[in-house]
């Protein structure tokens, strides 16, 4: 899993990509657990380029008031189960 940017220095979400997975497949296999994110390139090209992204983006999960630990856990453990295609 590559994280992309700094989410400490901004809102809180996290972008990032899963190595040999496309953001699609991921964001299906983190939805079937439950877990929302959103995928895709944001329309943001130079971002994509910049960031050397392929053609289908990727991943993006946001943390705000109403989530808890417990969502974070489940976030990492959906993540790591997809890294591995499980």
């Amino acid at each position: 899993v590559k994280l992309h940017g700094a989410p400490a220095d901004r809102a809180p979400t996290v972008m990032f990509s899963v190595e040999g997975r496309t953001a699609d497949a991921v964001a299906r296999d983190l939805a079937a657990a439950e877990v929302a994110v959103w995928h895709g390139n944001y329309y943001a090209w130079e971002l994509r380029r910049f960031r050397e992204l392929g053609a289908d983006g990727a991943s993006r999960a946001g943390v705000v008031h109403y989530n808890d630990p417990s969502d974070v856990e489940r976030l990492l453990a959906a993540v790591e189960r997809a890294a591995s295609g499980a």
